[in-house]
């Protein structure tokens, strides 16, 4: 026997230490969003399940693949089969339902009935499997990752969790299906008890946003395009030299266009802190910018301040909704939560890395 009480003659890899964190399954693992949130679990000590079946973007990798706290089971979210054994097999604690079929809004249009009807599916997976989870004494809540588009109908500005009670419903059926999931939260707790925290995350800027499978190509003035999202098609045209600048709509549109990694931040914070129990919180910047602000600040990063900005604009998508503010208060006042990021830093790290993809022709 060796000093340490090993055989000698015998290699044995070292016992990893026993986590002290969570327990956390989280869906949807190598989406936009959780490619940042992951992260962010994995740094606080927590054991983290992935989930995911690269519908979106076909397969990827992830930095934390291979971390010695992830899991990665390649599958089906709606398989509640496969969730059940994931969740009572490890004893999971927390289950961060992220995964859903996602896209520009040209996919509003384009998948209208399959948007909804997939997305209902994969929520019901996620709730049967959590409320019987809970039941059994071990999982402790379920975190809904809902979304800014809960506010498409809104009149009041800036849009406040309450305002949901009176807000019309949303007219996308993506939209709908996102305020349904909130609904599922809630009557999981009125029959089952079922904790939740629910989060809206605004209008995420971040690294990659590829191109989903099912984005067409179009064309926006001289160049075509294989997404609709408003950052990387206007860095694309951009770079590929389109002069004027072609802009759906006005360009008055308002967002708050906020760095994905404050809303990893977030998100975590809302998923471990207490205070979040049975609540709902807008996780975004408090800075919005329109379209055309927007714009002219990529047009500058990419060409120069001497490149005079101009501009034209397109026909509209029909759900390209006008204004979307929301009000961060209660997600500050109650957890502490700030989005401080300026618009302007996030994309020193997003146009280098699409004018590498568009290189590589991923996006």
């Amino acid at each position: 026997m060796t000093s340490n009480g090993t055989n000698g003659d015998r290699s044995r890899s070292p016992v990893p230490r026993k986590s002290t964190g969570k327990k956390i399954l989280v869906t949807g693992s190598h989406g936009f969003i959780t490619g940042y949130t992951i992260p962010v679990l994995l740094e606080q000590g927590h054991e983290v399940w992935g989930v995911d079946n690269f519908w979106k973007y076909g397969e990827l990798s992830k930095s934390f693949d291979t971390h010695p706290r992830f899991h990665f089971v390649k599958g089906d979210a709606k398989d509640a089969a496969l969730l059940k054994k994931i969740v009572f097999d490890n004893k999971i604690e927390i289950f961060m339902a992220s995964a859903a079929i996602i896209g520009g809004i040209s996919m509003f249009h384009k998948l209208a009935y399959f948007l909804l009807a997939e997305n209902e599916r994969i929520t019901c997976a996620a709730f049967d499997v959590c409320v019987e989870a809970h039941q059994a004494g071990f999982l402790e809540k379920i975190v809904v990752i809902s979304s800014s588009m809960v506010y498409e109908c809104s009149e009041s500005f800036p849009s406040k969790e309450s305002d949901l009670k009176t807000c019309p419903p949303p007219q996308s059926t993506y939209g709908f299906q996102k305020l349904a999931c909130e609904y599922f939260a809630k009557g999981a707790w009125e029959q089952h008890k079922l904790p939740y925290t629910i989060i809206r995350p605004f209008n995420a800027v971040g690294i990659g946003e590829q191109r989903a499978s099912t984005d067409s190509e179009v064309m926006s003035g001289n160049v075509k395009l294989a997404m609709s999202h408003v950052v990387p098609d206007l860095v694309q045209k951009i770079l590929k030299g389109q002069k004027p600048l072609h802009i759906l709509g006005s360009g008055e549109q308002r967002r708050h266009y906020t760095y994905a990694g404050d809303l990893a931040r977030g998100i975590v914070k809302c998923m471990m802190d207490p205070r979040s129990r049975n609540e709902d919180f807008n996780i975004s910047t408090p800075v919005g910018h329109t379209v055309i602000e927007l714009a002219e600040v990529i047009w500058k990063k990419v060409l120069g301040p001497d490149v005079p900005f101009e501009y034209t604009s397109d026909t509209p998508f029909e759900y390209d909704v006008q204004m979307r503010v929301p009000c961060v208060d209660k997600a500050k006042d109650v957890l502490g939560i700030e989005c401080t990021t300026p618009l302007e830093t996030a994309l020193d790290e997003v146009i280098p890395w699409i004018k590498e993809q568009v290189a590589k022709g991923t996006i």
